[in-house]
């Protein structure tokens, strides 16, 4: 059988139990996958530090309604995490050594090694959970841009047939998956912006920073800039076939960079080329037609999202049963 599905909605339900298979299992009160998706988003839709300034100036009547909830939300996710982490230890006061699929127990050895507190442990789940929420909406994303792009779509969707994963390496055969994942960051990386703040007094293009203060940059635009990137905004992905270009220049950030990169970076590219793998190998996959106007893209705060997102439809292969169950 044939069904219409919206793509948004497909992917939420899909990383959604990603926690779970890690040892990372947030009860948030809720029986639907797609319910935990839209309290991420309430947190998503504000992030903290674009308006921690605001409260701190002007209390809490300077905040809007979306500005309350998405606060009344972290605290209470940051609540759940602090119970999860006090279980995970004492499940781990029986145990000889944590097993290998536990990434929740291997949180907490590994801030515990490092003589780190448990909110950092929290601090890592909620990232968990945050770059989960924005695999899904870039997959979105993906597939919004495949709508008009039918031979790109088509040439992805080969290679994934034609190379299954069996394990960590196999994903090196998906190479122009990752190239079409890697222009689909390029043009609609998950942040819109980053923010660091400078730690000493430093001059920078003929200005001053002084210590203490907030820098912010917008890798969305820098992306989209055309001293660094050839026909900017056109989706092409052969623009990495050699790589990432410009990497020494800082020019292609969609995890940001330093010591302070995404910490889910690598999970990222790894459950996207696994979700695609599963999709391609047990479906055969249309999208509804749309007009051929740019997608377009919304933003709130510092975060983008591709608006209303796209209609595939998926019709179950003849070798369903036999790749799920590989899968």
């Amino acid at each position: 059988y044939q069904r219409r599905v919206r793509v948004h909605q497909l992917m939420t339900m899909v990383f959604s139990a990603l926690p779970g298979v890690m040892g990372v299992n947030c009860p948030l009160g809720v029986d639907q996958p797609e319910e935990i998706g839209k309290r991420v988003n309430v947190i998503l839709d504000v992030i903290p530090i674009q308006f921690k300034s605001v409260f701190q100036m002007y209390g809490a009547r300077a905040m809007n309604k979306e500005m309350r909830d998405s606060l009344e939300m972290i605290v209470n996710l940051r609540t759940i995490c602090r119970k999860m982490v006090d279980e995970k230890r004492k499940e781990m006061a029986g145990w000889d050594t944590n097993p290998d699929d536990d990434m929740l127990a291997w949180l907490v050895t590994a801030n515990d090694a490092a003589g780190l507190t448990d909110e950092e442990v929290v601090d890592d789940i909620m990232t968990v959970y945050m770059v989960i929420d924005n695999m899904s909406k870039q997959l979105s994303s993906l597939f919004t841009y495949m709508i008009n792009k039918k031979e790109i779509f088509e040439k992805m969707v080969e290679e994934l047939r034609e190379n299954p994963i069996t394990d960590l390496k196999s994903l090196d055969n998906l190479r122009y998956t990752e190239m079409v994942i890697l222009e689909s960051l390029r043009l609609t990386p998950t942040l819109l912006k980053g923010t660091r703040w400078v730690l000493q007094d430093t001059k920078l293009a003929g200005y001053h920073l002084p210590k203490a203060c907030q820098i912010q940059w917008s890798q969305y635009c820098l992306h989209r800039n055309e001293k660094y990137w050839p026909s900017p905004r056109k989706f092409d992905p052969e623009r990495f076939r050699n790589g990432i270009p410009n990497v020494d220049s800082l020019t292609y950030i969609p995890f940001l960079a330093g010591p302070r990169a995404c910490l889910g970076k690598h999970i990222a590219m790894i459950s996207m080329k696994l979700t695609l793998s599963l999709l391609a190998r047990n479906f055969d996959m249309a999208p509804q037609p749309m007009p051929a106007s740019k997608p377009q893209v919304g933003t709130s705060m510092a975060l983008i999202r591709m608006k209303g997102g796209p209609f595939y439809y998926f019709n179950p292969r003849n070798t369903v049963e036999n790749d799920i169950v590989a899968n």
